[in-house]
């Protein structure tokens, strides 16, 4: 069924909540989300695996109402088979090797033998697992474990994908491939959800996020939008140097600075109200200082920052 000719989305809560006895765990979200990829950023305890519990049947909702492809998956089980989760914290049988878990998984889902170990094959060569599938998996690293969890998700090609924090714990090597996989599967036009409690794994993951703050909804929408937004609030810009003094002096009488610090000896925080602006002028004035530059931070460009910004504007309206 459609409303006026609009397509269902993928996932619709309807005035989510889940209480934990008189403990909050989400209260009040509703949201559409259909296609591509969608990150849920929120610290811990924000809600984030709540949400998932939620979606993947787990957990029933307190009130509100959760739609699954247009269904209630209460009422009717068919849209768990079109969809692939990876738990946190679910746990591996180590004994096995890769190909072998992810292809008696495949065989639970109705697969022939044949079919299993074709598709299984097929997934953890998409993980970048080809050459390591027959190997124990208690001998994998944790991002590789990790991405044997995406295969095992994604062994049955459904429709919508739910990562719980799937980057966590994993190398900067394993992080980036993960990150393809993810990017990918956003290209191939399924809907997924990844979480993460961390701003730029999401910023390169995608632009498309969901912030919860103490299980309510903060804000939906595009980051670098939001992000615009919030250019009325005070932006730091921390550059470690030699002469910090003497490149402030090049800093202060310029647009958008408003202020300079100086919080140690050898560092210049630059301070000001539109972040994109301030680093546009940034190239120009150290390649005239003729001083050496040896890292430019920007302490605010996280989470933590993002949230404050978010609930204090909250607090004013």
């Amino acid at each position: 069924m459609t409303i006026q000719n609009q397509p269902i989305p993928t996932v619709l809560l309807d005035k989510v909540s889940k209480l934990y006895g008189q403990v909050i765990g989400i209260n009040e979200v509703s949201l559409a989300i259909d296609g591509g990829v969608t990150g849920i950023l929120g610290a811990n305890g924000a809600g984030k695996s709540t949400l998932f519990k939620l979606l993947m049947g787990r957990l029933k909702p307190t009130q509100g109402s959760v739609r699954l492809f247009g269904i209630n998956p209460w009422s009717n089980t068919a849209p768990y088979r079109r969809i692939g989760y990876v738990s946190e914290s679910e746990r591996l049988y180590d004994w096995m090797t890769a190909l072998d878990f992810v292809t008696t998984l495949a065989r639970l889902h109705g697969m022939t033998r044949d079919e299993a170990r074709d598709r299984s094959e097929h997934v953890l060569n998409f993980v970048g697992l080809d050459d390591v599938m027959h190997k124990e998996v208690g001998k994998y690293s944790k991002g590789m474990r990790q991405r044997v969890k995406i295969a095992h998700a994604l062994v049955h090609d459904p429709d919508l994908i739910v990562l719980d924090e799937p980057l966590h714990g994993c190398d900067p090597i394993a992080r980036t491939s993960i990150m393809s996989v993810i990017r990918e599967l956003g290209n191939q036009g399924k809907t997924v959800l990844v979480s993460s409690h961390i701003l730029q794994e999401i910023e390169r993951i995608t632009e498309q996020i969901v912030i919860l703050h103490n299980g309510k909804l903060l804000a939906i929408g595009n980051l670098h939008a939001i992000r615009d937004l919030l250019d009325n609030h005070p932006h730091r810009i921390l550059i470690k140097c030699e002469n910090p003094r003497t490149l402030a002096a090049q800093f202060i009488e310029r647009d958008p600075v408003y202020g300079v610090r100086f919080p140690n000896e050898g560092e210049l925080e630059i301070q000001t109200n539109n972040l994109s602006k301030a680093h546009s002028i940034l190239p120009s004035i150290i390649l005239h200082s003729d001083q050496k530059i040896s890292s430019i931070e920007n302490p605010d460009d996280n989470l933590e920052s993002l949230l404050g910004y978010l609930i204090g504007d909250a607090n004013d309206g």
